[in-house]
């Protein structure tokens, strides 16, 4: 097989899809299946060629679409998508298939071959359809579109044909491919629908496309598909592949008209028609999908379009320069004398004007020029619509020539200049109603130059009695800035204003332009802004001083703007909720500035991404010794210190946490098993960084560990939402520790022992730490030695001590307490052989009396002792101290 055509295609190109982005090697695995089933199906000759037929059709028109892409980029100065729809272009021109060559390469070829023809197909599809997405016998489904004219019955545009009848005419002599109109000759002008198709990347072709009613029957012996068309109604700036085509048709002859009165309606009642596509190739069992039966066809007397109305890219006529007389503003020095008669039908059109089918009309020489760039296409498309270009169906062919009659400036001097430059597309007729002209010399910029556009209408008829010209100025192309791409991630402080949340600072080197006058903005949507900017963008100088910005500074004094002094740029949101963007999306913007003719000077490319916080705000740690080996022991503050009071205890949660940068308000922490629900079941608490623990008095044990976890909530930043549809709040852990609920006299941190004289103080006016002149104290302590038989007097409370190794404060004698939060409940002395009550009973504050004082009771030695005081403390804790006494024998 000859597929010279596919020599040139690089690896690089065939990894593009119909939209331009890249297909991963795990895609084409997925279409495999696909693939093969195609290949099945090209069991014939006939098969072969009719995939050969799809295969070049797809890739003509992906090369439409792609070119047309381009003339909207090259418009907005678009240097990055200008350069990937190059490439694209490219890659599609060497993919042109060499169908006839090949058929005919089928048609020599003998049964045997065959097989060796589906193995190259295989290739040859799966290389196309690596360029242009999936082909012909992908389409799953067709539905008809709503568009322009309603009927009122179906809700659907009517198709609407006619005949016309030529007039005798040649439009135009002198003029590359003429068109020759015979008198009385019968031609079938084209009615159009609008279908969508799925998947949206499916390609149509003609021959793939039937009109039929509800009984199965088609219009093919009456009605042909002439042409299929990609469009572009409906979609939206930001669409990509819609999966919206446009389909011509036309009648193959109307004859006296009974033929097609007898397909169409049915007792004067019209007959409904659906769009059928053929989906699949000879060999398939399903051939077509088919579409609602909505369509209704009608014929009507030819009518010649009477006023030429066109789109200069994506202007209207009307609002262009002409030199209707000589205050055109297309005129340098308005001296020159207009002598051109611009002329408009007065009624029907005709095939020449005369005096009496026509006036004097078309005024639009105040209306400005248009900017026409040196080296970028003109599109002129004619329209049946001021507001959008809307294909006429009565309009056959268009041509465009300079307007020489009306180049009186210093004349011959401007014609001559004209002539002297280079163009595309000029003094051609082209069938069909659009058309593309180009001037490409670099010394036309700055120039004024006239192009006058004529059309024809199917019977011959001439749209305008002397077409209808505009006026151009040149200019050169725009500077495409290197497009800057900024990432602005949401504030650690929920408090600042979404609008004031600034991305990072992008390095950018601008260069200066020449009398910039207006700038415009533009960025991807927010349905809740509607046509607002979504984001704006702000240029500093190096010493960071914002000297531009797109929302305020947008056209204010730009020409004082000095854009090659700027060195940095950032972005800012303009909603008032980060859960509007999408996360991880990046939007686009472009600024383009253009000078006071309208022609872009420049053009910058500026994206925001949009991405969560994946880190802590720095600076999140505990604080030094707080928690330790994974544990913190809560030491916690009582609501009421006195003994046995006690509900609840507290602890300041930044009394552990150094809280950083972040807000201390927007840290969590989640304490497990901390709480109890009304159902008296255990759960988890939540407390915020600047809340404190709170827990009641049964969780503060000592003992029980309790999972906790630190986190910054960041709040509902993020575009996900629950089953719920609540916005899910991004919250990013700090660090997972053990909390154990302490009170101040845990037996781990707080020892008892027989006070000194310094810990004593003054007791009932005594002072135990007064020292004499040789630094003796003056006053002995009461000794831990009683004598059997005798009572004890001291309150011995008075000489044990606490010590407390968390909070000195808590450092006290037994009998003064921190806040009245201990209270002796009991107490006693026990010989340590016997664990008994041997000698003494104890007071609760702590006076011995003796239980046996009778002779032969006295024992023979000292008796190691121990005294046992059991408190209370606030939380109804008991604290059990133990020091050693002893019992002497009474001498």
């Amino acid at each position: 097989m000859n597929k010279k055509f596919l020599s040139a295609i690089l690896f690089g190109a065939l990894m593009v899809s119909s939209t331009g982005t890249f297909v991963s090697c795990k895609d084409y695995d997925d279409d495999i299946d696909n693939l093969q089933g195609q290949i099945d199906k090209l069991a014939t000759k006939e098969d072969m060629e009719a995939k050969l037929a799809q295969m070049q059709a797809a890739i003509d028109a992906a090369k439409a679409t792609a070119e047309e892409a381009l003339k909207k980029a090259e418009a907005g100065g678009n240097a990055d998508e200008i350069a990937d729809l190059t490439k694209r272009i490219e890659a599609l021109e060497k993919a042109t298939i060499d169908v006839e060559a090949l058929k005919k390469e089928l048609k020599d070829a003998v049964n045997e071959d065959i097989d060796k023809f589906r193995g190259e197909m295989e290739e040859l599809i799966g290389e196309v359809e690596g360029l242009v997405g999936k082909i012909a016998d992908l389409v799953t489904s067709v539905e008809l579109v709503k568009s322009y004219a309603i009927d009122q019955e179906s809700g659907f545009a009517p198709i609407m044909l006619s005949t016309a009848i030529e007039q005798e005419n040649v439009f135009s002599e002198g003029i590359s491919n003429k068109i020759t109109f015979t008198k009385d000759a019968e031609v079938q002008t084209p009615g159009q629908f609008l279908v969508r198709v799925s998947p949206t990347n499916a390609v149509l072709t003609p021959d793939m496309i039937s009109l039929v009613n509800s009984q199965g029957e088609n219009l093919d012996g009456i009605l042909e598909v002439v042409k299929v068309e990609k469009s572009e109604v409906l979609l939206s700036r930001a669409a990509n592949e819609s999966g919206l085509w446009n389909v011509t048709v036309q009648l193959k002859n109307y004859g006296d008209g009974k033929a097609f009165d007898a397909a169409t309606s049915n007792e004067g009642k019209k007959i409904l028609f659906a769009a059928q596509v053929n989906n699949t190739l000879s060999t398939s069992e399903t051939r077509y999908v088919t579409s609602s039966y909505d369509l209704t066809l009608g014929w009507k007397e030819f009518e010649g379009a009477n006023k030429l109305n066109y789109f200069v890219d994506t202007k209207n006529v009307a609002e262009i320069n002409n030199r209707f007389s000589n205050t055109s503003l297309s005129l340098k020095e308005q001296t020159a004398t207009i002598n051109y008669n611009e002329l408009e039908w007065i009624n029907e059109a005709a095939v020449k004007p005369t005096e009496k089918n026509t006036k004097k009309g078309d005024d639009r020489s105040r209306k400005l020029l248009y900017p026409a760039v040196q080296g970028q296409a003109l599109k002129i498309a004619l329209s049946s619509s001021n507001d959008e270009v809307v294909a006429p169906t009565n309009i056959r062919a268009i041509y465009v020539v300079l307007d020489k009659q009306n180049a009186v400036e210093s004349a011959p001097s401007e014609l001559n200049a004209w002539n002297s430059y280079t163009y595309t597309g000029l003094n051609t007729v082209v069938e069909g109603t659009s058309t593309e002209i180009t001037i490409d010399s670099e010394k036309a910029i700055d120039d004024i130059i006239g192009f006058r556009v004529y059309a024809v209408n199917f019977d011959g008829t001439l749209v305008d009695p002397d077409g209808k010209a505009f006026y151009v100025k040149i200019g050169d192309k725009a500077t495409a800035w290197d497009a800057v791409n900024t990432t602005i991630i949401p504030s650690s402080d929920a408090s600042i204003l979404v609008d004031m949340t600034q991305s990072a600072k992008e390095t950018i080197k601008l260069s200066a332009l020449t009398k910039p006058f207006s700038a415009t903005w533009t960025t991807d949507k927010l349905e809740a802004l509607g046509e607002s900017p979504i984001f704006n963008a702000y240029f500093e100088d190096a010493e960071g001083h914002v000297i531009y910005d797109t929302n305020s500074m947008l056209n204010a004094t730009l020409d004082k703007v000095d854009f090659s002094k700027i060195a940095k740029i950032y972005t800012r949101p303009t909603a008032t909720k980060w859960s509007m963007y999408e996360d991880e999306k990046t939007y686009s913007g472009t600024l383009t500035i253009k000078n006071e003719d309208g022609f872009v000077l420049a053009t910058l490319n500026v994206s925001m991404t949009k991405e969560l916080p994946k880190e802590l705000p720095a600076g999140f740690s505990f604080k030094d010794k707080q928690v330790i080996d994974g544990v913190y022991n809560c030491y916690l503050i009582a609501n009421n210190w006195k003994a046995e009071q006690a509900v609840n205890g507290t602890m300041p949660i930044e009394n552990f946490i150094n809280f950083g940068d972040g807000v201390q308000s927007q840290y969590q922490v989640v304490l497990a098993e901390s709480q109890r629900n009304a159902n008296n079941a255990l759960e988890s608490q939540t407390k915020k960084g600047n809340e404190s623990i709170d827990v009641q008095t049964e969780f503060i044990d000592n003992k029980t560990e309790h999972a906790t976890v630190v986190s910054y909530n960041y709040g509902e930043i993020s575009s996900k939402k629950d089953e719920k549809g609540n916005y899910i709040p991004v919250v990013i852990k700090a660090a997972e520790i053990k909390t154990v609920y302490c009170c101040f006299y845990k037996k781990e941190v707080h020892t008892w022992n027989w006070a000194t004289n310094d810990q004593v103080g003054t007791i009932d006016g005594t002072n135990y730490a007064e020292k004499d002149g040789k630094g003796n104290y003056k006053h002995e302590l009461p000794s831990t030695t009683l004598v059997y038989g005798s009572n004890s007097e001291i309150a011995y409370n008075n000489f044990i001590f606490g010590q407390n190794a968390i909070d000195g404060t808590f450092s006290k004698l037994l009998s003064k307490p921190y806040e009245e939060s201990l209270v002796i409940k009991s107490a006693k002395l026990v010989s340590d052989a016997t664990q008994k009550e041997d000698y003494f009973s104890v007071s609760t504050d702590l006076k011995f009396t003796a239980i046996k004082t009778d002779l032969g009771s006295n024992p023979k030695e000292n008796v190691p002792s121990t005294l046992t005081v059991t408190c209370v403390d606030s939380y109804g804790h008991e604290v059990v101290i133990s020091l050693k006494m002893t019992v002497a024998p009474r001498k």
